[in-house]
C-alpha cells in the first residue's frame, strides 16, 4: 500500500489513444512505459462514452497495479470512483476541486492544471486538499489547444518561487511541448532557490512511439539529468550491436563517397529524396539522418522539413551539415528555415559555416582558414554557446576539430579537441560532407544521452584514418582509396579491441 507522500512524479505518463502507433494498443504503450520506469499515468479520454470509458479505465488499472503505479483519471470523478482509481486530475474549466474532492475523499490524490499565478494561489489556498499541481504549457505542443502563451523555464520558476514562498508542501508537475531533447535543460534551469518540479508529464513522445519502453528510459535519463545526478552511468557505453542505418540526404557530388565512407565505419546507407519514405525509415529501430544542404534546389525545403519532422516525431537523431550556408543570400534562408523546422543532434560544419549558424562573423576572427591553436580561444566559447542554445552537439572541423556537448547540462559545456587527419583530405570531394554519415553510424546505435561521446568517437576514428592514410598516400587519388581502407581497418581493431565509448 502507497502513502501519498511518498508518490514518485518524475515520470508522469498521459495517454492519448489516438496517437498510438498503428500495430500497437494504448494498454501496450502503457505497460511497456511502466516496465521501464513510468511512475505515474493519467487516463485521458475526451471522446469515449462512458461505458467504453470504464472497460479501458479498468484494464489500464489492473495493467498500473500489477507495477505498483497509481493510475489518476483526466476529469472524469465519476469514472475514478467507478474503477477505485487512485486520484483525479481536473482543469480550470472542469469541476470545482472542493466538490472532487467531497467525491472521491482524502485518502485519494487530487491534481489540478494550472497557467499562472493566480491561478496557482486559487490551489494554494483551496480547502480542497490539492496534492499536487500540473504547470503548463511549458512549450508549444500539439496535442492540446492551447489559448495562452507557453511558460517556457522561465514561466516555471515564477510558479515555483510562488508554492515555495507560500506552500513549499505542495507537488508539482510541468507539462506540454516536454520530451527527451528539452527535458534535461528545462529542468535544470526552472529550479527556484533548491525547490524544483516533482515531475514531469509527457505525452506523445511516449504514446506516439514504436517503442515506448525504449523511449520512456530515454525520458528517464533526461530527467535524471535534470536534476543534476550523476553522468557516471553515461562514461561507457556499449557500442557493440549491429550496424546502424544511416539515411542520406546530402550533397549530390558526394553521395558515392559518403556511402562507401559510412559502410567502413560500419554503418548501412540508404539513399533517398522521396519524403513518401521518410515516415516509413524513422521508424527503423537504430537509424539516423543526415541531413547535409550542400546542393539545394527550388523543391529542397520541403523534402528537408518532411524529413526532420519524420525523425523528431519518432525521437530519431540528425545530423545536420549546413554546407556553404553563408555563401549566399538564398543559403541563409534555407539555414533558418532548416533550424526552426525542428530539434538536431549533431550540427557539423567548418568554421565559417558554425559561425553563420551561431549569428557570427567569423571573417573577423583571428584563424579563419584553419582552426589554429590561436584562435580556438576565441572559438570555443562561440561554439559552447551555440551548443547550449540549440541543445545539441556542435562539431566545428579544421585542422584541430572541437566536439562541444550542449546536450547534457554542465555549469561548463564539456569540449573535446581532436588533433590528426592529413591536408590531402582537404583535397578530395566530399571528404567533409562523408563525415556527418561516420557520426550518424555512432550516434545511432546509443542512447541519446550518449551522443557527444558518440560524436567523439566519430570524429577521433575519422581524423586517426586520415592521418594513418595520408602517411602512405601519394596523392588525392591514392590517398581516397587509401583513406576509405584505414577507416575500415581501424573501425574493425576498435571493435575488437574495445566495444566501449570512454
Amino acid at each position: 500500500m502507497w502513502s501519498k507522500s511518498d508518490i514518485d512524479y518524475s515520470v508522469y505518463l498521459v495517454t492519448i489513444n489516438e496517437l498510438v502507433p498503428e500495430g500497437l494498443t494504448i494498454y501496450d504503450q502503457v505497460e511497456k512505459s511502466l516496465q521501464n520506469g513510468s511512475t505515474i499515468v493519467q487516463l485521458r479520454e475526451k471522446e469515449l462514452d462512458t461505458g467504453a470509458f470504464i472497460d479501458r479505465a479498468r484494464k489500464i488499472h489492473e495493467i498500473t497495479q500489477k507495477y505498483g503505479v497509481p493510475l489518476i483519471i483526466n476529469d472524469r470523478v465519476d469514472i475514478a470512483m467507478a474503477v477505485d482509481a487512485e486520484g483525479v486530475h481536473v482543469g480550470q474549466d472542469d469541476m470545482d476541486p472542493v466538490l472532487v474532492r467531497e467525491m472521491i475523499g482524502n485518502d485519494k490524490i487530487l491534481g489540478v492544471s494550472t497557467r499562472c499565478e493566480e491561478e496557482l494561489m486559487k490551489v494554494i489556498n483551496s480547502p480542497a486538499l490539492i496534492d499536487y499541481v500540473g504547470m503548463g504549457t511549458v512549450y508549444s505542443t500539439s496535442t492540446k489547444i492551447v489559448k495562452r502563451a507557453p511558460l517556457g523555464p522561465a514561466g516555471v520558476k515564477e510558479l515555483l518561487k510562488v508554492i515555495s514562498l507560500n506552500k513549499p508542501k505542495l507537488k508539482s508537475v510541468i507539462i506540454g511541448g516536454l520530451n527527451k531533447y528539452n527535458i534535461a535543460w528545462t529542468l535544470s534551469s526552472c529550479a527556484y532557490q533548491g525547490l524544483n518540479t516533482n515531475g514531469v508529464a509527457v505525452v506523445s513522445c511516449i504514446m506516439g512511439q514504436s517503442d515506448a519502453g525504449l523511449e520512456t528510459k530515454e525520458i528517464l535519463e533526461s530527467v535524471r539529468l535534470g536534476y543534476g545526478k550523476s553522468l557516471a552511468e553515461n562514461q561507457v557505453v556499449n557500442i557493440k550491436q549491429e550496424a546502424a542505418v544511416v539515411h542520406f540526404i546530402t550533397n549530390s557530388v558526394a553521395k558515392y563517397f559518403s556511402a562507401n565512407i559510412c559502410i567502413a565505419a560500419g554503418g548501412s546507407p540508404i539513399m533517398s529524396e522521396l519524403a513518401d519514405e521518410f515516415k516509413s525509415f524513422s521508424k527503423i529501430p537504430k537509424i539516423g539522418l543526415v541531413l547535409n544542404t550542400g546542393t539545394p534546389t527550388s523543391s529542397s525545403i520541403g523534402i528537408y522539413k518532411a524529413a526532420i519532422k519524420a525523425y523528431n516525431s519518432q525521437m530519431k537523431p540528425i545530423i545536420y551539415d549546413p554546407v556553404a550556408c553563408g555563401a549566399t543570400k538564398g543559403r541563409q534562408e534555407i539555414m533558418q528555415e532548416v533550424l526552426s523546422a525542428g530539434q538536431f543532434t549533431v550540427i557539423k560544419g567548418n568554421l565559417a559555416e558554425i559561425c553563420t549558424v551561431a549569428g557570427v562573423d567569423g571573417s573577423k576572427m583571428r584563424g579563419v582558414d584553419s582552426v589554429m591553436e590561436v584562435a580556438i580561444e576565441e572559438i570555443v566559447p562561440i561554439i559552447s554557446k551555440l551548443a547550449t542554445n540549440k541543445k545539441c552537439v556542435i562539431v566545428m572541423t579544421g585542422e584541430t576539430d572541437i566536439v562541444v556537448d550542449g546536450i547534457i547540462p554542465t555549469p561548463e559545456p564539456r569540449v573535446t579537441l581532436v588533433k590528426g587527419g592529413n591536408p590531402l583530405m582537404a583535397e578530395i570531394t566530399g571528404s567533409g560532407c562523408a563525415l556527418g554519415g561516420v557520426i550518424a553510424a555512432y550516434v545511432a546505435s546509443t542512447s541519446f544521452h550518449n551522443a557527444y561521446e558518440a560524436t567523439v568517437k566519430a570524429v577521433t576514428l575519422y581524423k586517426n584514418a586520415g592521418y594513418e592514410a595520408g602517411n602512405i598516400s601519394r596523392g588525392p587519388g591514392s590517398f581516397t582509396a587509401n583513406f576509405l581502407d584505414e577507416l575500415y581497418c581501424m573501425k574493425q581493431r576498435n571493435d575488437k579491441s574495445d566495444g566501449n565509448l570512454s
